[in-house]
Protein backbone atom coordinates (compact mmCIF):
# COMPACT_ATOMS: atom_id res chain seq x y z
CA UNK A 1 0.00 0.00 0.00
CA UNK A 2 1.37 3.33 -0.79
CA UNK A 3 -0.78 6.40 0.32
CA UNK A 4 -0.79 9.62 -1.17
CA UNK A 5 1.56 12.38 -0.25
CA UNK A 6 0.08 15.87 1.54
CA UNK A 7 3.11 17.86 -0.28
CA UNK A 8 4.09 15.21 -3.11
CA UNK A 9 6.50 12.59 -2.51
CA UNK A 10 10.04 13.56 -1.38
CA UNK A 11 12.67 12.98 -3.87
CA UNK A 12 15.81 13.40 -1.28
CA UNK A 13 16.73 10.95 0.93
CA UNK A 14 18.18 10.96 4.43
CA UNK A 15 18.66 7.95 7.31
CA UNK A 16 17.33 7.62 10.89
CA UNK A 17 17.89 4.85 13.33
CA UNK A 18 21.41 4.48 12.92
CA UNK A 19 21.23 3.74 16.78
CA UNK A 20 18.90 3.98 19.26
CA UNK A 21 19.75 7.09 20.65
CA UNK A 22 19.03 8.48 17.28
CA UNK A 23 15.59 7.73 17.97
CA UNK A 24 14.27 9.22 21.70
CA UNK A 25 10.77 9.07 22.43
CA UNK A 26 9.71 10.21 25.92
CA UNK A 27 5.65 9.78 27.48
CA UNK A 28 4.28 12.44 28.50
CA UNK A 29 1.84 11.32 31.47
CA UNK A 30 0.93 13.11 34.38
CA UNK A 31 1.39 11.21 38.03
CA UNK A 32 -2.05 10.90 39.88
CA UNK A 33 -0.47 12.00 43.11
CA UNK A 34 2.70 13.74 42.69
CA UNK A 35 3.64 14.90 46.23
CA UNK A 36 5.45 11.78 47.73
CA UNK A 37 4.68 12.71 50.83
CA UNK A 38 0.69 11.62 50.36
CA UNK A 39 1.46 8.80 48.13
CA UNK A 40 0.03 5.11 49.01
CA UNK A 41 -1.92 2.49 47.44
CA UNK A 42 -1.08 -1.01 46.19
CA UNK A 43 0.44 -0.13 42.93
CA UNK A 44 4.13 0.81 42.35
CA UNK A 45 4.71 2.99 39.25
CA UNK A 46 7.97 2.54 37.51
CA UNK A 47 9.54 5.30 35.23
CA UNK A 48 11.90 3.28 32.83
CA UNK A 49 14.20 3.68 30.40
CA UNK A 50 14.70 1.13 27.77
CA UNK A 51 16.80 0.51 24.88
CA UNK A 52 16.64 -2.09 22.45
CA UNK A 53 13.51 -4.04 24.21
CA UNK A 54 10.14 -4.03 23.63
CA UNK A 55 7.33 -2.84 25.74
CA UNK A 56 5.75 -6.32 26.30
CA UNK A 57 9.11 -7.61 27.33
CA UNK A 58 10.05 -5.20 30.20
CA UNK A 59 6.56 -5.99 31.71
CA UNK A 60 7.25 -9.60 31.96
CA UNK A 61 11.35 -9.03 33.10
CA UNK A 62 9.29 -6.39 35.83
CA UNK A 63 6.83 -9.24 36.86
CA UNK A 64 9.58 -11.64 37.24
CA UNK A 65 11.52 -9.35 39.35
CA UNK A 66 8.28 -8.78 41.52
CA UNK A 67 7.34 -12.31 42.00
CA UNK A 68 3.79 -11.98 40.21
CA UNK A 69 2.11 -12.51 37.48
CA UNK A 70 2.45 -10.37 33.87
CA UNK A 71 -1.30 -9.71 34.10
CA UNK A 72 -0.09 -7.51 37.45
CA UNK A 73 2.07 -5.45 35.07
CA UNK A 74 0.58 -2.49 32.87
CA UNK A 75 1.86 0.28 31.17
CA UNK A 76 -0.15 3.05 28.76
CA UNK A 77 1.09 2.43 25.36
CA UNK A 78 3.32 0.68 23.52
CA UNK A 79 7.24 1.68 22.28
CA UNK A 80 9.12 0.58 19.64
CA UNK A 81 11.92 -1.53 20.08
CA UNK A 82 14.87 0.30 18.10
CA UNK A 83 14.95 3.60 20.20
CA UNK A 84 15.66 5.20 23.28
CA UNK A 85 12.40 5.13 25.28
CA UNK A 86 11.02 6.62 28.44
CA UNK A 87 8.01 5.29 29.93
CA UNK A 88 5.91 4.28 32.73
CA UNK A 89 5.13 0.72 33.86
CA UNK A 90 2.47 0.03 37.07
CA UNK A 91 3.04 -3.19 39.22
CA UNK A 92 0.68 -4.42 41.57
CA UNK A 93 1.91 -5.08 44.74
CA UNK A 94 -1.16 -4.88 47.71
CA UNK A 95 0.46 -4.84 51.14
CA UNK A 96 4.31 -4.41 49.90
CA UNK A 97 6.89 -1.19 50.23
CA UNK A 98 8.32 -0.12 47.11
CA UNK A 99 10.84 -2.76 46.04
CA UNK A 100 14.21 -2.37 45.39
CA UNK A 101 14.18 -1.95 41.77
CA UNK A 102 17.24 -0.33 41.66
CA UNK A 103 18.85 -4.00 41.87
CA UNK A 104 16.75 -4.85 38.99
CA UNK A 105 19.61 -4.71 36.55
CA UNK A 106 19.43 -5.33 32.49
CA UNK A 107 21.41 -4.47 29.40
CA UNK A 108 18.43 -3.17 27.41
CA UNK A 109 16.67 -1.32 30.20
CA UNK A 110 16.47 0.66 33.52
CA UNK A 111 14.25 1.25 36.50
CA UNK A 112 14.92 5.27 36.63
CA UNK A 113 12.69 5.79 39.32
CA UNK A 114 9.84 4.13 41.65
CA UNK A 115 6.80 6.00 43.65
CA UNK A 116 3.86 4.40 45.19
CA UNK A 117 0.25 4.92 43.52
CA UNK A 118 -2.87 4.67 44.20
CA UNK A 119 -4.04 3.11 40.90
CA UNK A 120 -3.17 1.04 38.25
CA UNK A 121 -1.70 2.57 35.22
CA UNK A 122 -4.40 1.79 32.45
CA UNK A 123 -3.65 1.75 28.38
CA UNK A 124 -3.99 5.11 27.20
CA UNK A 125 -3.41 7.38 30.16
CA UNK A 126 -0.57 9.22 28.91
CA UNK A 127 -1.72 11.96 26.63
CA UNK A 128 1.21 12.69 24.75
CA UNK A 129 4.57 11.24 23.67
CA UNK A 130 8.22 13.58 22.85
CA UNK A 131 10.38 12.56 19.90
CA UNK A 132 14.00 13.73 19.37
CA UNK A 133 15.34 12.33 16.40
CA UNK A 134 18.73 12.77 14.57
CA UNK A 135 18.11 12.30 10.80
CA UNK A 136 22.03 11.73 9.52
CA UNK A 137 22.80 11.92 5.35
CA UNK A 138 20.00 14.09 3.81
CA UNK A 139 20.94 14.54 0.28
CA UNK A 140 19.49 18.44 0.20
CA UNK A 141 19.53 19.54 2.52
CA UNK A 142 17.69 22.85 1.77
CA UNK A 143 14.84 21.02 0.01
CA UNK A 144 14.37 19.22 3.75
CA UNK A 145 14.58 22.55 5.62
CA UNK A 146 11.54 23.65 3.08
CA UNK A 147 9.81 20.59 3.60
CA UNK A 148 10.02 21.26 7.30
CA UNK A 149 8.66 24.36 7.05
CA UNK A 150 5.61 23.32 4.89
CA UNK A 151 5.12 20.15 7.58
CA UNK A 152 5.03 22.69 10.69
CA UNK A 153 2.31 24.85 9.51
CA UNK A 154 0.17 22.55 7.93
CA UNK A 155 0.72 19.52 9.60
CA UNK A 156 0.89 15.42 7.40
CA UNK A 157 -1.87 12.88 7.14
CA UNK A 158 -2.62 10.92 10.26
CA UNK A 159 -1.28 7.60 9.04
CA UNK A 160 -1.06 4.63 10.81
CA UNK A 161 2.65 3.49 10.99
CA UNK A 162 3.66 0.30 9.08
CA UNK A 163 4.20 -0.70 12.46
CA UNK A 164 1.10 -1.44 13.20
CA UNK A 165 1.01 -3.50 9.82
CA UNK A 166 3.37 -6.05 11.25
CA UNK A 167 6.71 -6.66 9.24
CA UNK A 168 5.70 -7.27 5.55
CA UNK A 169 2.46 -6.53 6.73
CA UNK A 170 1.64 -10.00 8.12
CA UNK A 171 -0.76 -8.63 10.72
CA UNK A 172 -3.23 -7.89 7.87
CA UNK A 173 -2.09 -10.87 6.04
CA UNK A 174 -3.83 -12.86 9.28
CA UNK A 175 -6.91 -10.75 9.48
CA UNK A 176 -7.85 -11.30 6.05
CA UNK A 177 -7.26 -15.14 7.13
CA UNK A 178 -8.69 -15.23 10.16
CA UNK A 179 -11.95 -12.81 8.65
CA UNK A 180 -12.40 -15.91 5.53
CA UNK A 181 -12.27 -18.67 8.38
CA UNK A 182 -8.49 -19.90 7.52
CA UNK A 183 -7.36 -20.31 10.86
CA UNK A 184 -7.15 -23.56 12.26
CA UNK A 185 -5.65 -22.23 15.73
CA UNK A 186 -8.17 -20.54 17.96
CA UNK A 187 -7.09 -17.17 18.65
CA UNK A 188 -6.06 -15.29 21.63
CA UNK A 189 -7.46 -11.89 23.03
CA UNK A 190 -4.30 -9.97 22.37
CA UNK A 191 -3.94 -11.60 18.50
CA UNK A 192 -7.85 -10.82 18.19
CA UNK A 193 -6.95 -7.46 19.04
CA UNK A 194 -3.61 -7.22 16.79
CA UNK A 195 -5.19 -7.97 13.56
CA UNK A 196 -8.54 -6.07 14.11
CA UNK A 197 -6.49 -3.06 14.87
CA UNK A 198 -4.15 -3.85 11.98
CA UNK A 199 -7.75 -3.94 9.92
CA UNK A 200 -8.62 -1.10 10.79
CA UNK A 201 -6.32 0.62 10.81
CA UNK A 202 -5.80 -0.27 7.04
CA UNK A 203 -9.05 0.95 5.86
CA UNK A 204 -8.64 4.07 8.19
CA UNK A 205 -5.24 4.84 5.88
CA UNK A 206 -6.79 4.21 2.72
CA UNK A 207 -10.04 6.80 3.27
CA UNK A 208 -6.97 9.44 4.15
CA UNK A 209 -5.10 8.68 1.21
CA UNK A 210 -8.15 8.70 -1.40
CA UNK A 211 -8.91 12.00 0.51
CA UNK A 212 -5.52 13.67 -0.02
CA UNK A 213 -4.81 12.37 -3.44
CA UNK A 214 -8.78 14.22 -4.35
CA UNK A 215 -7.25 17.36 -2.70
CA UNK A 216 -10.66 17.68 -0.49
CA UNK A 217 -8.70 18.89 2.18
CA UNK A 218 -11.46 21.34 3.84
CA UNK A 219 -15.03 20.67 5.58
CA UNK A 220 -17.62 19.79 3.42
CA UNK A 221 -21.39 19.37 3.74
CA UNK A 222 -21.77 15.48 5.70
CA UNK A 223 -18.11 15.75 6.87
CA UNK A 224 -17.83 14.83 10.56
CA UNK A 225 -15.51 17.38 12.58
CA UNK A 226 -13.92 16.35 15.93
CA UNK A 227 -13.44 19.09 18.36
CA UNK A 228 -9.92 19.81 19.15
CA UNK A 229 -8.58 17.70 22.77
CA UNK A 230 -11.84 15.68 22.70
CA UNK A 231 -13.03 12.90 20.73
CA UNK A 232 -16.54 14.67 20.39
CA UNK A 233 -17.57 15.37 17.00
CA UNK A 234 -20.49 16.70 15.17
CA UNK A 235 -21.73 16.37 11.28
CA UNK A 236 -21.58 19.56 8.96
CA UNK A 237 -25.41 20.54 7.81
CA UNK A 238 -24.13 24.19 7.20
CA UNK A 239 -20.98 25.82 5.60
CA UNK A 240 -20.29 29.31 6.41
CA UNK A 241 -17.88 31.41 7.43
CA UNK A 242 -17.81 30.72 11.16
CA UNK A 243 -17.20 26.78 10.13
CA UNK A 244 -14.21 27.93 8.41
CA UNK A 245 -12.49 30.16 10.32
CA UNK A 246 -12.93 27.60 13.58
CA UNK A 247 -11.03 24.91 11.09
CA UNK A 248 -8.65 27.30 10.12
CA UNK A 249 -7.84 28.44 13.52
CA UNK A 250 -7.28 24.75 14.56
CA UNK A 251 -10.23 24.64 17.14
CA UNK A 252 -12.18 21.46 14.78
CA UNK A 253 -10.51 18.84 12.69
CA UNK A 254 -11.38 17.22 9.80
CA UNK A 255 -11.95 13.06 10.59
CA UNK A 256 -11.44 9.74 8.44
CA UNK A 257 -13.41 6.76 9.50
CA UNK A 258 -12.00 3.79 11.92
CA UNK A 259 -14.91 1.87 10.30
CA UNK A 260 -16.92 -0.70 12.61
CA UNK A 261 -20.78 -1.79 12.51
CA UNK A 262 -23.91 0.79 12.45
CA UNK A 263 -24.72 3.32 10.34
CA UNK A 264 -21.81 5.93 8.85
CA UNK A 265 -21.92 9.35 10.50
CA UNK A 266 -21.17 10.67 7.72
CA UNK A 267 -23.28 11.90 4.67
CA UNK A 268 -23.56 12.67 1.38
CA UNK A 269 -20.36 12.64 -0.93
CA UNK A 270 -17.98 12.24 1.78
CA UNK A 271 -19.75 9.10 2.98
CA UNK A 272 -19.52 7.77 -0.48
CA UNK A 273 -15.48 8.62 -0.63
CA UNK A 274 -15.18 6.66 2.81
CA UNK A 275 -16.94 3.47 1.87
CA UNK A 276 -15.37 3.71 -1.44
CA UNK A 277 -12.28 3.39 0.05
CA UNK A 278 -13.11 0.58 2.37
CA UNK A 279 -14.84 -0.97 -0.98
CA UNK A 280 -10.94 -1.99 -1.74
CA UNK A 281 -10.94 -3.94 0.92
CA UNK A 282 -14.33 -5.62 1.17
CA UNK A 283 -12.69 -8.53 2.94
CA UNK A 284 -10.94 -6.21 5.75
CA UNK A 285 -14.11 -4.22 5.91
CA UNK A 286 -16.81 -6.62 6.27
CA UNK A 287 -14.72 -8.72 8.63
CA UNK A 288 -14.49 -6.02 10.75
CA UNK A 289 -18.05 -5.06 11.34
CA UNK A 290 -18.61 -9.03 11.37
CA UNK A 291 -16.75 -8.80 14.52
CA UNK A 292 -19.27 -6.19 15.72
CA UNK A 293 -16.61 -3.05 16.59
CA UNK A 294 -18.05 0.35 16.83
CA UNK A 295 -17.25 2.96 14.21
CA UNK A 296 -15.17 5.53 15.51
CA UNK A 297 -13.45 8.66 14.25
CA UNK A 298 -9.58 9.77 14.00
CA UNK A 299 -8.28 13.16 12.86
CA UNK A 300 -7.19 13.43 9.60
CA UNK A 301 -4.59 15.53 9.86
CA UNK A 302 -1.50 15.51 12.36
CA UNK A 303 -0.57 18.50 13.84
CA UNK A 304 2.73 19.16 14.96
CA UNK A 305 3.56 20.79 18.84
CA UNK A 306 6.70 22.02 20.00
CA UNK A 307 8.34 21.43 16.58
CA UNK A 308 12.22 22.45 16.59
CA UNK A 309 14.98 21.94 14.23
CA UNK A 310 18.87 21.66 14.56
CA UNK A 311 21.15 21.42 12.02
CA UNK A 312 24.08 19.51 13.73
CA UNK A 313 26.03 19.15 10.60
CA UNK A 314 25.47 20.01 6.57
CA UNK A 315 23.42 17.01 6.24
CA UNK A 316 22.18 15.64 9.44
CA UNK A 317 19.75 17.38 11.81
CA UNK A 318 17.83 16.70 15.28
CA UNK A 319 14.22 16.90 15.06
CA UNK A 320 11.80 17.84 17.84
CA UNK A 321 8.27 17.67 18.13
CA UNK A 322 5.30 16.39 20.61
CA UNK A 323 2.56 14.15 19.09
CA UNK A 324 -1.15 13.08 20.39
CA UNK A 325 -0.85 9.46 21.64
CA UNK A 326 -1.50 7.11 19.46
CA UNK A 327 0.21 9.14 16.06
CA UNK A 328 3.26 8.00 14.61
CA UNK A 329 6.38 9.95 14.18
CA UNK A 330 7.10 7.92 10.74
CA UNK A 331 3.92 9.53 9.29
CA UNK A 332 5.69 12.68 9.83
CA UNK A 333 9.05 10.84 8.45
CA UNK A 334 7.47 10.17 5.11
CA UNK A 335 7.14 13.56 4.21
CA UNK A 336 10.48 14.98 4.96
CA UNK A 337 12.34 12.55 3.12
CA UNK A 338 12.25 9.25 0.69
CA UNK A 339 11.33 6.15 2.78
CA UNK A 340 13.31 3.77 0.77
CA UNK A 341 16.33 4.73 2.60
CA UNK A 342 15.32 5.03 6.13
CA UNK A 343 17.21 2.98 8.90
CA UNK A 344 15.64 0.02 10.15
Amino acid sequence: MTNAYLYGAPMWQGEFKASPADFKVTEELELPVADPALQQGEHQWLWVKKVGANTTFVAAQLAKFAGVHERDVSYSGLKDRHAETYQWFSVQLPGKPLLAWHELQHDEFQVMQAVIQPRKLKRGTHRANHFVIVIRAISDSEAFQQRWEQVVAGGVPNYFGEQRFGRDQQNVVMAQRWFAGLLKRRLNRNQISMYLSAARSWLFNEIVSERIAQQRLTPELGDAMMLKGSQSYFIVEQLDDTLFKRYEQGDIMLTAALPGEGAWPTQAAIAELEQAACAKAPELYQGVVKQRVEHARRPLLLSLTQPQLRWLTENSVELAFTLPRGSFATSVLRELMDESRQGN
